[in-house]
Order: C-alpha cells, then sequence, then structure tokens
C-alpha cells in the first residue's frame, strides 16, 4: 500500500512534528525492508521512538480497515494544503505590515509568492506518473499536424522553420534595422487571436500605436506623426478602416511603456494579464539592454536577467521575444583586396556579436538576426521597398538558415515574399 500512499502524501504533508519524523524515516527505507521494527530502530529521539511503539500495538483500534488507507492519506492532504493556504496568508500579511517597505517592490513579492502557490497547486492537480504521461504523448502524436504548436508570427517564411515561436526567442540587430518594428508587426498579427504582453521600455505607448497604424492603414508613419495624413482623403479613409481593425485586435494587447524596470515588475504585470485573460500567446520585451539589472557585472546581471525571462515564459507556458543589441565592432571587418589593400568590408552578424553576454545565447531556445545592406548605405538613399534577412542561427527544436522578408519602411511594415 506504501507506493499508493506516497503517491499522495509526503512527511511534508504531516501536522505534528512526531508524524513528520516518523515519515520521513518509511519514506528513505527499501520497500523490501520495511516493517515496524526496522522504522523503530531507526528513531533517534526516545520520546518518538516511544511514542511510534505505541502507535503500532494500537494500530487496530486506530486504523480500523487498510481498505480506507487512500481515503485517509487524502484527507491528510486536503488538510495540509488548507494550512498551506493559511501558511501563504500569513506570509503575505507579514511582508505587507514591514516598516518602511516600498509598495511595489512588496505586491511584486507577494505575487510571486502566490503565483508559486498556484503553480504548485496546478502540479499537484495534474499529477501523474511518467507511464501515464507517455501514453498521452503518444495518443497526441499522430495528431500534430493539425495540433497548434507555439504561437505563429504570422510571416510563412519564419514560421515554416521555426514551427511558430516557443520558448525564449533572442531577437538582435544594430539600431535602426527595424527590430522593434518586426517586434510590433508580430505583436499585432498574434493579437489577432492571442494576448500580447508588450514592455516598450525606449519607446512611448502612442510611438508603439502610430507604428502599428501606419502598418495597418499603409499610410506614413511621418504623415501620422506631423498630422498632414488629413490633407488626403484616401489617407483618412485607410486610417479609418485600420482603425476598427487596430480596435479589436488591442483589446488583446497590453502596452507597458515603463522605462528601466526589473525583471520582476515584467513577471508581475505578465502574471496578472494571464490571470485576466486565461492565456498568453507572446510576451515581448524591447529591449534588454534597458531593463533594470541586479548588482552583479554586467555579463553576469544580462545572463541573470534572461534567464528568469525564459523562467517566466516556462511558468506561463508562452514564448518570450527578447530584443537585443548587436555590439558595434563587428559591423566591418578588414580584408585584404587584390591590390594587397586592407579595406573593411560588412559581413552578416553572428552568436559571437551579441552584446555583453554569452549567457544570452546559451539561454535561448533560438537566437535570429535582422540584416539589410541598405542600413549601411553612405548615402542615406532607403528604397520603397527593400529586402531584409531573417537570419537564424540558433533553434534548438528545429533547423537554422536565412529566410527574407519585405521591408517597406515608409509604413513600417514588414510582409512576406510572395
Amino acid at each position: 500500500l506504501l507506493p499508493r500512499v506516497s503517491g499522495i502524501i509526503t512527511h511534508h504533508d504531516m501536522y505534528r512534528e512526531k508524524h513528520r519524523q516518523i515519515m520521513e524515516i518509511i519514506e528513505s527505507i527499501d520497500i523490501d525492508n520495511l516493517d515496524s521494527l526496522t522504522v523503530e530502530d531507526r528513531i533517534s529521539n526516545e520520546g518518538t521512538k516511544e511514542y511510534f511503539h505505541q502507535l503500532v500495538q494500537d494500530s487496530d483500534s486506530l486504523l480500523p480497515s487498510l481498505s480506507n488507507i487512500i481515503f485517509y492519506a487524502e484527507t491528510i492532504k486536503n488538510k495540509a494544503k488548507l494550512r498551506a493556504g493559511i501558511d501563504l496568508g500569513r506570509e503575505l500579511a507579514a511582508i505587507c505590515y514591514q516598516e518602511n517597505i516600498d509598495a511595489d517592490d512588496a505586491l511584486e513579492t507577494v505575487e510571486t509568492m502566490f503565483s508559486n502557490f498556484l503553480q504548485k497547486r496546478v502540479k499537484e492537480n495534474l499529477y501523474e506518473s511518467t507511464k501515464e504521461a507517455f501514453k498521452v504523448f503518444i495518443d497526441k502524436l499522430g495528431n500534430r499536424v493539425n495540433d497548434e504548436v507555439g504561437t505563429r508570427t504570422g510571416f510563412k517564411a519564419i514560421d515554416l522553420i521555426l514551427h511558430n515561436l516557443e520558448g525564449l526567442i533572442i531577437l538582435a540587430a544594430r539600431p535602426g534595422i527595424g527590430k522593434t518594428s518586426w517586434a510590433i508587426n508580430v505583436a499585432r498579427n498574434v493579437a489577432q487571436s492571442k494576448g500580447v504582453v508588450f514592455f516598450s521600455l525606449e519607446q512611448t505607448q502612442d510611438q508603439v500605436f502610430e507604428r502599428m497604424l501606419a502598418a495597418e492603414a499603409e499610410v506614413s508613419l511621418e504623415d501620422i506623426r506631423t498630422g498632414v495624413f488629413v490633407a488626403d482623403p484616401k489617407a483618412v479613409e485607410r486610417i479609418e478602416i485600420a482603425n476598427e481593425k487596430l480596435l479589436d485586435v488591442l483589446s488583446r494587447v497590453h502596452v507597458d511603456e515603463r522605462s528601466s524596470i526589473p525583471t520582476s515588475h515584467i513577471a508581475s504585470v505578465a502574471r496578472q494579464k494571464q490571470f485576466e485573460w486565461g492565456e498568453i500567446g507572446l510576451i515581448i520585451v524591447d529591449y534588454l539592454h534597458i531593463v533594470r539589472l541586479n548588482d552583479k557585472n554586467l555579463v553576469d546581471a544580462l545572463g541573470d536577467a534572461t534567464k528568469e525571462l525564459r523562467a517566466l515564459g516556462k511558468e506561463l507556458r508562452c514564448p518570450v521575444l527578447l530584443l537585443s543589441q548587436l555590439s558595434r565592432q563587428p559591423e566591418m571587418q578588414l580584408s585584404m583586396g587584390g591590390d594587397g589593400d586592407n579595406k573593411k568590408v560588412r559581413r552578416r552578424p553572428e552568436l559571437t556579436d551579441l552584446r555583453s553576454s554569452g549567457e544570452i545565447e546559451q539561454s535561448a531556445d533560438v537566437v535570429m538576426f535582422l540584416y539589410r545592406d541598405s542600413y549601411y548605405d553612405q548615402t542615406g538613399y532607403v528604397p520603397d521597398e527593400d529586402e531584409i534577412e531573417v537570419i537564424i542561427k540558433k533553434n534548438r527544436n528545429g533547423r537554422t538558415g536565412i529566410t527574407s522578408l519585405v521591408w517597406v519602411p515608409k509604413f513600417i511594415k514588414f510582409k512576406d515574399i510572395h
């Protein structure tokens, strides 16, 4: 009976200290050697040993029927759950009663503790053996073609390589290449069906809206920002149509524009939206290097922040898109020209170009870069439509490679190449 009972309760679920000690000893003994004499021999505390001996002697009167033992174990477990709720309540109250504590810090700690409590509850309720879990896995295997795994970016070529977004995705590029614009485009695509939490640490909420509206209406961002679009009836009409579409989409988007926020704030807001929506399709952080870091050196602090964001995505069962800058140095490299002179030439970014910390690459499930030649045009010429490369250098669960999108800078919009 012990294996069945051990699947329900452990020594942690016991209220009395003596019972915890006895149960812990029972758990430590190989089941083939387990009997009351073996347990009694391992009890070091004389008071507990005497108490256990008395329990064994009185077992017939204390335990009327072994057939009910699962019911008894479940009763103990239920009481342990209630005590855990009581203990959590006391701890939460104690945090809020601390003197001179910052209210936001206190509430973030409270939310984290409550979230951990809920996660533990979910795991207990979903308890199943590895064998049973494997059976469920096999049953689902044949339906994988039709099942939606991860979150679609809305760009066919990228979704084909990545098999949608899962885990921690690092998107890196030099400033001005278009990584924020790409993230905004993805947020709009995802929000057609799933919730998106967008942490815009550098741009204001209005600036995010301007870019989203320009892409949706295909009206110049400059015209929207300056207001001159009102002189063009066709542009006004396109904006009105885009407005109707975006009102529905933005009901599933939360934009947090606060800057220099710690990862604990990101986790707190994401958990709130998870409770509100029931599901999050994507968390976007724009961008890593202006997240408020801990007091460690930069490399370790960035590594910690990346790991914490990855853990958040795993907790909430949603992908996290984390934008990152590239170091400036590898933009150009020297090569020997045919005339013997050294010349500077551009090259595509590599994993080693991720700024400040190798921990970023190690923690990521996917690392991809944006690259376009026109960015380096010294004349400043930018075509109306440009080709931008999406370079996938790391993909823990799939292929790597290079695909391309059409970049329309006037509208801050990306499109598939048809």
